[in-house]
Order: structure tokens, then sequence, then C-alpha cells
């Protein structure tokens, strides 16, 4: 999470384990959704450097979707009126597959990321 000015605010990553990178996807905007709101922002865009993902979410605003996972993140963003789902490219978005290869390396369920580590800043930039 970054704040309006680009600065970093908080990241997360968590230990899934074997499962489909759509699924791990989804479970990482889950998690960071609830922490968004715990944290009380209000004006929020949510970037995904997965378009697959972006699709989904947005189909199952049209439909109902299957997926418990999908219907629980899509119940989050139809509250908030002010977020925005929005797809940007892998490039822009390294400092999220930092964290996501951390939590392979920790193996803990969510972690939270209150100070990036020093050799992620130069993805900020």
């Amino acid at each position: 999470m970054r704040n309006e000015n680009g600065g970093w605010i908080l990241g997360s990553n968590k230990f899934l384990g074997n499962c489909l990178i759509l699924n791990a996807e989804l479970w990482d905007i889950l998690d960071g959704l609830k922490l968004i709101l715990q944290r009380g922002y209000n004006k929020v865009v949510i970037q995904l450097d997965s378009l697959e993902v972006v699709k989904v979410i947005h189909r199952s605003i049209s439909k109902i979707s299957n997926s418990a996972l999908i219907r629980r993140i899509h119940h989050i963003l139809t509250q908030e009126s002010q977020w925005i789902l929005r797809y940007i490219h892998r490039e822009e978005n390294q400092s999220a597959d930092y964290l996501a290869k951390l939590a392979f390396e920790i193996k803990e369920d969510l972690q939270l990321v209150e100070t990036l580590p020093v050799d992620a800043l130069e993805f900020l930039k």
C-alpha cells in the first residue's frame, strides 16, 4: 500500500503452500482489502499486475461467482464506493512481487511489512 504521493504505507505477504497463482493473487487481494478497512482508508486504488485477476473480479461484479473468495472480495469492494481496482504492468508493481517472494522464505501466515526492506526501496521510484 502506498499513500497519494507514492510513499510506502504497508505491505503484506502470506505463505499459502502449493496453490494456483490465481488463488494466491486473490488471497493477497482479500488480505490487503481487510488491512485497508482496518486502517480506515477511504480513497483507495488497488493496482494489480495480473490482468486475469482484474478481469475475474470485474466479471464477478456483473454476475454471481462460484468462488467464495471472489464473492468476499466483491462484497468488500461494493461496500466502499471510492475504491478502484485496476491493472498495471508488472514493471510498475515490483515491490509487490518482492514481498510475495519473501513469503516463500519466511513461510508464515499473514506477515505485515511496516517498513519496506532497503533492497526493495528502488522499486518505489
